[in-house]
């Protein structure tokens, strides 16, 4: 059995196709995924108790339940509500309210990482809660949350081959097709592997670099990612 590299050039363009559909994915998911992220972070660490805990619930919900059966039940159940989503739609969604979760708790725990007395300087010069998070906590909380969050951008890029399984176009789904067409699997699932990994070691590298800046300016001590 010989390894056939025309298999993989005279189908490029599906790949082409697939690598794109799972980064234009990927960059409209994970940061609505952080904002939305952020936001359940700051009402676990400001709101009530009844906000507190519907913001937990939630976490414990997405976090306990995998993701594939959660892009099943937003695909094929929300229809017998009168819901339809495209597969494009429900794969965007379910990869942000997954993201959200996990992310959600790596904000509030850099958050809490920071001495508490700096957020009550600010308050004793009159800076609002708003104006304290975003301009004396916010630029430290990037400097405890980039190590895990880059952690967690690479695992969710990997979750998103997962959305194959409602016909969304992304890397995984293209090369099933070509498969299904030319019958050599380990040819095409050996140059997506090498794909997922090239995308993600290049935002392991990206990652390392932006802690490299930024950490200076913050007098954070280097803590290694993934990729160190």
């Amino acid at each position: 059995m010989s390894f056939d590299l025309s298999i993989l050039t005279d189908n490029w363009q599906y790949f082409a196709l697939g690598l794109a559909k799972t980064v234009l994915i990927c960059a409209i998911s994970l940061p609505l995924g952080f904002a939305l992220g952020s936001l359940i972070a700051l009402i676990r660490l400001r709101a009530g108790p009844i906000l507190n805990t519907i913001a937990l619930t939630y976490i414990e919900l997405i976090r306990n339940i995998p993701f594939l059966v959660q892009v099943f039940l937003l695909f094929f159940a929300l229809p017998f509500a009168g819901i339809r989503l495209s597969p494009m739609t429900a794969g965007i969604i379910a990869l942000s309210s997954y993201a959200a979760a996990y992310f959600s708790e790596i904000v509030r725990g850099g958050i809490l990482s920071i001495p508490p007395g700096q957020g009550e300087a600010a308050r004793a010069l009159g800076l609002s809660y708003g104006q304290t998070f975003w301009k004396v906590l916010f630029p430290q909380v990037i400097g405890y949350v980039l190590p895990a969050a880059t952690n967690l951008t690479i695992t969710l890029i990997k979750e998103s081959a997962a959305l194959s399984i409602i016909t969304v176009g992304e890397l995984t789904y293209m090369s099933q097709d070509v498969i299904g067409r030319t019958f050599a699997p380990v040819e095409v699932f050996t140059l997506i592997a090498l794909i997922y990994w090239g995308l993600n070691a290049l935002l392991a590298q990206f990652a390392a670099w932006l802690e490299k800046v930024l950490q200076p300016q913050m007098g954070l001590a280097r803590v290694p990612t993934r990729s160190s």
